[in-house]
This record gives C-alpha cells, sequence and structure tokens, in this order.
C-alpha cells in the first residue's frame, strides 16, 4: 500500500477501535469532538502536573505535594460503613515509609501486589506520625504490557474531559492512539521552515505535546503546534487572496478622480491626518491591478463613513456604480440619509432598499438598479437577494463586516467583473489578531479622531447611587439634554432575573421619569415602529429612550449626552464600547452610568473597572480579549474558520507575524505549490482544509 495512503487510513482511521474505546465510549468521546485517531493525538493536554522529580520519602514533609517511589509492603481494606470503605497501601523506598490512603474504591486492591513498585504523587500529611498520601495519582511502574508511566513519575498531561470519562481513562486511550500512529504521522511543513523556525518533526511534536521528555522539549512541542494552527490558515486566505486577484478583472479606475475630490472640497470640515492617509492607500488600490480589498478598522466615531462614501465616489466617478451593505434596517435607512445629505449638490442618484419596503418599491429599484439609472445604492441583505442585478458594480463597502459571511458576501460580487472590497468596523482588534482573522484582506487603521470629538466618561454605579444618577439626569432633561437607558433583555425571563426593557419603560414612565417623555425601543418592533421612535429623539419629542441593544450598531442620535446600563456584566466590553459610542457625537461629551449589583465581583467586577479606565476602544479590545481569551473571538468570526486551540494571537504575536511572512515567502516563491518539497504543504492542506476551501471561492 502506498506509505501516503497508509498514513491517511490510520490517522483518518475511527477512535471507536482504539484499544480502550469501543463503541459506548466513542459516544462520550464524540462530545468531545474526536471521531478519529487524528482527533484523538490532537486531543491537546489543558495543562501538565510535573510529576518528573522523585523526592524521598525520609525527606517529604507534611503539605508538601511530591512523587515518590518506592516498593509496596503490604496493602488492608476495610469497612468504613454502608457503602463505604477505605483501602491502604504501605510503601517504602528505603529511606522511609508511608501509606497511600483511597476511600471507597475496594477495587483498587486488585492492582497493588507486595514487592511491585509504585509511583505515587500527592500531597503529604501526617496522621498518628505515620506520613500520607490521600487519593494520589499512582502508576504500578513496569504494569502489564504498557511499561511507560502515564499517571506519575513524569510531566503528566491534564486533558479537557466530559461525563463518564477520566483522566487516567484519557491518558491510557490518547497513549494508544500514539502507539497506533506511530511512524505514520507525515511532515506538513517544507524543511526550510521547520529548519529555520528551530522546530522538531512533527511526530516528535506529536510525542512531546502529550508526553514531554522535560519542560524545554514540551515548550518546543507547542511552539510547533501553535505555528501550524496558525500557517495553514494563513496559506488559505492568501489562496483565496489569489483566486479574488486573479480569477476576474477589477474595474478600471483611473485619475483624476474628480468626483471624489470635488466632494471632499465641499465637506464642512476637514479630514484628519488618519482619513487622508487611509484614503491615499484604498486611491492606491483602486489604481492598482491587484485592486482593493481592504478592512478599515476605527473607533467609533472616527469617521470611517466619510472615508467609506468618498471611496465609493470614486468608482462613480469613472462610470460604476457602488453600494453600502450594512447589517440592520436601522443603520441602513441612517446611512441612506447621511449620504443623500452629502450629495445634494452632486449629480449622483442614490437610493435604499430594504426588507421591509413594500414589494412595489424593491421592484422598482431593482429595475433602476440592473438599468445603471442608480449610481450608488444602500442596503442590507436585500442587496443580496437573487433579483437583485447590478449594471456595473465597481465597488462595495461592508459596513460592520463580522455580521456578513463570506458567501453573503461573495454574492456582491457575482458578474463579469469582480468588484472592489472595502470592509468597515468598528470593532478595534490588534493588529496580529486581525491578520488571523482578516487576513485576505490588507488593512488600514484610522487611529485618529475628529477634532472637537470629546470623550466619554465611564462610572460604575451601585444600588445605593441609582437615585442620585437619576435626578442627574432628570436635571439634564430639564436643559433639553437626552439619555438611552439600555437593558439586555426585551422580556422577562425566568431563566434570567433581568431586567427587560418592556417592563422597566412602564415602571420608569411611571415612577423616575414621571413627567418626562420617554420612548421605547428594541429589536421586535416593525421596522416602522423603530424609525417612529427613533424620529421623535431625534427630534427631541422624547428626551429618553428606553431600549437593548438595537443601538449597538450606527444608531446616531448628536443630542444623547447620557447612556444607562441595566446589567452591565452581561456585555461584552467590545460591545459596551460601541453602545458607549452612541452618546457624546456633538463634541459636548457624555456620560455612561455602569449599574452594577452588590454581587457582581471578581473578575466581572474587573473587567468592567477596567473598561470604565479607558474610552480608547483598541485598548478596550485588548483588555476583553486578554481576559476573555482569543477563542470569544470566533464569536464575530465568518463561518467556517478553523478555531484556534493553542495558539493566543495576542500574546504569540511573534508566531502569528512569522506565520503571516512564511506563508507570504512560500508562495512568493512558489505560487502553486509544486516543488516537491512542497508536496507535503500541499497533501496536509487539501486533506485537511478541503472542506473549508469554498472560503478561497469569493466568486
Amino acid at each position: 500500500m502506498d506509505s501516503g495512503k497508509k498514513e491517511e487510513n490510520i490517522l483518518g482511521m475511527s477512535s471507536q477501535y482504539i484499544r480502550g474505546v469501543g463503541p459506548a465510549r466513542q459516544k462520550l468521546l464524540s462530545r468531545l469532538g474526536i471521531e478519529t485517531v487524528d482527533d484523538l493525538i490532537r486531543h491537546y493536554p489543558r495543562g501538565y502536573y510535573d510529576r518528573s522529580s522523585f523526592v524521598s520519602i525520609e525527606s517529604a514533609s507534611p503539605g508538601e505535594t511530591v512523587t515518590i517511589s518506592g516498593e509496596i509492603l503490604a496493602s488492608h481494606s476495610r469497612k468504613l460503613g454502608p457503602g463505604r470503605s477505605m483501602f491502604t497501601v504501605a510503601v517504602d523506598d528505603g529511606t522511609g515509609a508511608l501509606q497511600l490512603v483511597f476511600f471507597n474504591q475496594p477495587y483498587l486492591e486488585k492492582y497493588f501486589h507486595k514487592g511491585s513498585t509504585v509511583v505515587a504523587s500527592g500531597r503529604i500529611k501526617l496522621y498518628r506520625d505515620t506520613k500520607q498520601m490521600a487519593g494520589p495519582e499512582w502508576e504500578i511502574a513496569g504494569d502489564g504490557d504498557d511499561e511507560q508511566l502515564l499517571n506519575a513519575g513524569r510531566i503528566v498531561p491534564v486533558y479537557p474531559l466530559t461525563a463518564g470519562i477520566s483522566q487516567r481513562m484519557m491518558r491510557r486511550i490518547v497513549k494508544a492512539a500514539l502507539d497506533r500512529a506511530g511512524g505514520m504521522i507525515p511532515e506538513n511543513l517544507p524543511g526550510g521552515i521547520v529548519s529555520g523556525m528551530g522546530f522538531v518533526g512533527r511526530e516528535e511534536a506529536v510525542s512531546q505535546i502529550h508526553y514531554p521528555d522535560d519542560e524545554a522539549r514540551r515548550e518546543g512541542a507547542l511552539r510547533r503546534w501553535k505555528f501550524e494552527e496558525v500557517f495553514f490558515l494563513h496559506l488559505l486566505l492568501r489562496e483565496r487572496r489569489i483566486i479574488v486577484r486573479e480569477g476576474r478583472r477589477r474595474p478600471g479606475i483611473e485619475p483624476p478622480h474628480i468626483l471624489a475630490h470635488r466632494f471632499l472640497e465641499k465637506l464642512p470640515f476637514d479630514l484628519t491626518r488618519a482619513q487622508k492617509r487611509v484614503l491615499k492607500e484604498i486611491r492606491a488600490d483602486v489604481e492598482s491591478e491587484k485592486g482593493l480589498s481592504r478592512l478599515l478598522q476605527g473607533d467609533v466615531g472616527s469617521g470611517k463613513t466619510v472615508v467609506g462614501l468618498a471611496s465609493m465616489l470614486l468608482a462613480v466617478g469613472a462610470g460604476y456604480q457602488s453600494a453600502m451593505m450594512a447589517p440592520t434596517e436601522i443603520l441602513a435607512q441612517q446611512h441612506a440619509m447621511k449620504i443623500e445629505k452629502y450629495l445634494d449638490r452632486f449629480d449622483v442618484t442614490t437610493a435604499l432598499l430594504i426588507g421591509s419596503m413594500r414589494q412595489a418599491e424593491k421592484k422598482a429599484v431593482q429595475k433602476r438598479l440592473a438599468s445603471g439609472e442608480i449610481d450608488l445604492i444602500v442596503g442590507t441583505h436585500a442587496l443580496i437577494q437573487e433579483s437583485i442585478s447590478f449594471r456595473q458594480l465597481g465597488l462595495a463597502v461592508i459596513d460592520e463586516q463580522h455580521r456578513f459571511g463570506v458567501r453573503q458576501r461573495a454574492i456582491l460580487g457575482s458578474g463579469d467583473l469582480l468588484p472592489h472590497f472595502l470592509v468597515m468596523t468598528a470593532t478595534p482588534l490588534p493588529r496580529s489578531l486581525a491578520q488571523t482573522v482578516y487576513g485576505d484582506l490588507d488593512l488600514s487603521v484610522i487611529d485618529e479622531m475628529p477634532f472637537g470629538r470629546r470623550s466619554v466618561r465611564t462610572e460604575l454605579v451601585l444600588p445605593e447611587g441609582t437615585e442620585a444618577v437619576y435626578e442627574s439626569v432628570r436635571a439634564g432633561m430639564r436643559e433639553g439634554r437626552q439619555a438611552f437607558i439600555l437593558y439586555p433583555l426585551v422580556e422577562e425571563s425566568e431563566a434570567l432575573e433581568l431586567k427587560a426593557a418592556t417592563e422597566e419603560f412602564e415602571h420608569l414612565s411611571a415612577e423616575e421619569f414621571s413627567g418626562f417623555p420617554i420612548g421605547l425601543l428594541h429589536g421586535r418592533m416593525s421596522f416602522e415602529e423603530k424609525m417612529r421612535a427613533i424620529s421623535m429623539f431625534r427630534s427631541g419629542e422624547i428626551l429618553g429612550l428606553v431600549t437593548t441593544t438595537v443601538i449597538e450598531v450606527g444608531v446616531d442620535m448628536p443630542n444623547a449626552s447620557v447612556l444607562l446600563v441595566n446589567h452591565p456584566e452581561r456585555f461584552g466590553l467590545a460591545q459596551l464600547h460601541q453602545l458607549r459610542g452612541r452618546i457624546g457625537r456633538r463634541g459636548s461629551g457624555g456620560v455612561c452610568y455602569l449599574f452594577v449589583g452588590e454581587d457582581t465581583a471578581g473578575r466581572a467586577r474587573e473587567r468592567l473597572e477596567m473598561f470604565a479606565s479607558t474610552d480608547d476602544g483598541f485598548r478596550v479590545a485588548e483588555i476583553d480579549l486578554e481576559m476573555r481569551g482569543p477563542g470569544e473571538v470566533w464569536g464575530t468570526r465568518q463561518s467556517g474558520y478553523p478555531s484556534f486551540r493553542l495558539i493566543n494571537p495576542l500574546s504569540d504575536n511573534d508566531l502569528v507575524l512569522r506565520s503571516w511572512k512564511e506563508s507570504e515567502n512560500l508562495l512568493s516563491a512558489d505560487p502553486g505549490l509544486e516543488s516537491p518539497e512542497n508536496r507535503v504543504v500541499v497533501d496536509y492542506f487539501r486533506r485537511y482544509y478541503k472542506g473549508r476551501m469554498e472560503l478561497a471561492d469569493i466568486g
């Protein structure tokens, strides 16, 4: 049999057939996502116990956790009462003796035989002048056909488990899988990368990640596995770049960009240096062969929309159509209104397309879009329905990119020409993380706020301070200032004892804000009801808006200066920052009050205190990721991306950047990965990433 096929057969074999598993235990392993031998050997430990150093029984002190090795002198089992028993084992290592004590495990008697050598790890205690270890991890040296200690006397892996599988059982199963796959674990990195990065071979890395000989070898194996996780993702993203840029022709957008220049000249304000820098990067892309495929990051209020509109006018000025896709109807309507205001003196035909429009209205817009009568359109998912066609789409702006999947965005690019893409997000990510989540896109950052933009002060409020805050808000309302009052739920939930928007609206109207006009806004309202509430708030007819996270993305209320957040612990920090960005937009600043309960303590309280300490969205993102871990980011990732189990793109920043560079070097030198040395990369890449290759097919 071909060795490659044999490797694939062994690694792809059901883990059910590994010694110690079987059909019943396989059902338990499936809960952990383990279906094959390869899944088993890549079921990485979540931690380790270092039990590699032996201590003599004589020198072991009470209170210490140690590992000892000694000869079994005797064992004894006795009942303590109904269903209760104690089993003791006397062990001597030549320097002294101690007892191993096990409660309610009478079956252990069959494993401990006089004269055998036992290795045990546990905490020493003194009982009637006798040293004991209660419930230790143990191993009989040379027991049966498994000569290698798995549970003591070495660095011992600690695995993620599920009900019905113990650590001892998981260690035996993984070790059996390693033995079965021995010699069959193929290399998947080019020799140049392995040697250049100082990596061990993949077979050794598998062994050392599970049962390391020492800490240095464990660190070496871990570093290799981390690199591998991100390296193949980077290859996937770079391959998608190649397909996107070479698969179809890009619209030709050449200077002079008269329309865009006229638009910028007529703005009633000056762009920041950061906005000008980003626009320069965008212009260079649309004028080049590679085209525009760029992620624009910017904090809330940094002026991304103006940059997006100027980019769209580059295409419109060259005779193409432009589109902006937003995740919510409220945001799409807001963008459309703002764009129409900006362009009222220009000969540019704009339109809005959202799902709640009447069918006749939608059909009329669709017809004008297909004929080319519409130059610039703003919409939601309605823009990617099968009935939508553009005469010639030149540039698409995707707002709040993480809310659209790859396939959804790809529909915007159907046709003979592949449009230029600008994707925008107000959820800032550190560069190393952005390069893993959005590595197929070039990165631009607006890292400067417009002149006059005031910061928002954030305060934590305990229950005894609530009334003082309400009085402060009422005083502001008397002067015409407005406030958002935010709740995490629409209606009361029995499972979560949280105040809900609909319930609290009635209460606040009758009590705290009696005599003040307040309104209600939440996601279950119809589009017309939402827009009516927003319109009344924007015009000042109502001064308080009781709402949910429907305001998170893009709702622009210039006069709102206060945000009251109930149960802030229920929100991620990045989400809270987005919500905080809804106030203080007129330049007068604002204040965000976080109503915390007496029981909000520990890490939840620490997160909120750190959030209150900064108004910098990039710092907030870092704090959120540091405290919650990078795995949380994948809740907003595009569907289909591989998950990270080992690498942390924040703390492992050097590996992420090195991987990005190595993937670039590899494809630059050998675009098709056709050289013999690179066949190992292709074989693994196609075998394990085949199911994700649709990500590369944006067209």
